[in-house]
């Protein structure tokens, strides 16, 4: 029996795949309270996050708006996944008046933080996919948090840093490319990947999207994957700009490295 419950754990996460395309259906209380129970499972610092349902439809479309991928008007559940150093700062305060967040800089908490919510969005997707339900993770979370953040009236310490959309799939892609365990797992010390290896992981990963038009499909790029990566890097006067707002932005909501 514990054999059996091994195998089925780990062939849920070997068959996870990010989804992209849903059939629209509604998703109760009692369902997504399993699953975000799930993400509260997951190992915890200072429980410094908070997750915000969007289930109104004029939410939802604003929230298109921002984002702009369709899966937002397709999946059942669409989550704002969030730190939260407000409801920290209330805590610490309960706790003692003499506490880091008073600081110019504590770097250990946000980073602990930051790890602390992926576990949370982690567990909550592989919670998603045993109750047999898809799900797919959107950065515009944290590249558009300003203006989500004012969307949804977020106080100051509360930051938007991913968007988790749950539904039922409509749609079974194959697996996606990973790098090789050997760039992965390294023994008794580092390793660092050659500009050869780099190149061959490339090659090998665009002949995997381009036999599915993966490109194409889902991004509207007709080029080769190293000619996606190249212009996705490019680190143009508009990009300056947009890190340059997205730190100040940061800053001032006490995401303090």
């Amino acid at each position: 029996m514990k054999r059996r419950v091994e195998q089925s754990v780990l062939g849920l996460l070997a068959s996870r795949r990010s989804i992209r395309r849903f059939r629209k259906s509604a998703m109760s209380e009692e369902v997504l309270g399993m699953i975000v129970e799930s993400g509260q499972s997951a190992p915890s610092y200072f429980q410094a996050y908070s997750i915000i349902w969007l289930r109104s439809d004029q939410l939802v479309e604003a929230v298109y708006d921002v984002c702009g991928s369709e899966a937002i008007k397709q999946a059942s559940a669409v989550l704002l996944i969030c730190l939260d150093f407000n409801k920290l700062t209330v805590f610490a305060e309960t706790v003692s008046p003499e506490h880091f967040l008073k600081l110019d800089t504590y770097p250990a908490e946000t980073l602990l933080s930051v790890l602390e919510l992926g576990l949370v969005v982690e567990n909550m997707v592989i919670a998603s996919e045993a109750l047999g339900y898809g799900s797919l993770l959107l950065d515009c979370g944290i590249y558009e948090c300003e203006r989500l953040s004012a969307l949804l009236k977020l106080p100051t310490g509360v930051v938007p840093v991913i968007l988790l959309l749950i539904g039922e799939k409509d749609e079974t892609p194959p697996p996606r490319p990973r790098w090789p365990l050997q760039n992965i797992l390294h023994i008794d010390g580092y390793k660092p990947v050659t500009g050869e290896e780099a190149r061959k992981y490339i090659e090998n990963a665009d002949q995997i999207l381009s036999s599915e038009n993966y490109l194409k499909k889902y991004a509207n790029f007709s080029g080769t994957y190293f000619e996606y990566l190249a212009e996705q890097l490019r680190a143009n006067k508009e990009i300056k700009q947009s890190y340059s707002a997205l730190s100040a932005f940061l800053r001032k909501q006490g995401v303090k490295v």
